[in-house]
């Protein structure tokens, strides 16, 4: 399946937040939007980085003696830049559903941004490849049991 296919079931809808955003606002997005990521752009065409839970997790690690001292309260006022993925991996429409989910499994990464011609035209998260992948197995294995019950018809 081409990630384009997948963009058409799923819908392109990506969040973003400027670089200029705060952990705080972040954080907030990352709950109202329930998702696991944001794409961070000042345009909302053009892919600055990119934050997800596992990066503010590690901030907070990195932090923590820091954030011990200060109840949790300097990490929310930290600008995204300081937070996010910088070097973004990404896929464009045509790429193939099973060479992104290769790249996510090589990176250990959730998401993975679509950019078609230079600007962002979607997102690909792990769920979205777990469930199509799940789909084609389940077409295959249907193909299969057919193509076996019509063997046996014909043998019989």
């Amino acid at each position: 399946m081409k990630i384009s296919t997948l963009l058409k079931k799923k819908g392109k809808d990506v969040v973003t937040v400027p670089t200029t955003a705060t952990m705080s606002t972040v954080i907030s997005r990352l709950r109202l939007e329930k998702v696991g990521c944001l794409v961070i752009s000042d345009d909302r065409k053009h892919i600055d980085g990119i934050i997800a839970v596992r990066d503010i997790v590690y901030a907070m690690s990195r932090d923590e003696t820091k954030l011990r001292e200060m109840y949790g309260f300097d990490i929310m006022d930290t600008p995204v830049k300081e937070v996010m993925t910088g070097a973004v991996k990404t896929c464009t429409p045509e790429d193939n559903l099973r060479d992104v989910m290769a790249t996510m499994t090589q990176y250990h990464i959730l998401h993975v941004p679509v950019v078609d011609k230079g600007e962002l035209a979607g997102i690909v998260s792990i769920d979205d490849v777990v469930r199509y992948a799940v789909e084609e197995m389940d077409l295959e294995a249907k193909v299969l049991h057919d193509t076996v019950v019509g063997l046996r018809t014909i043998n019989e």
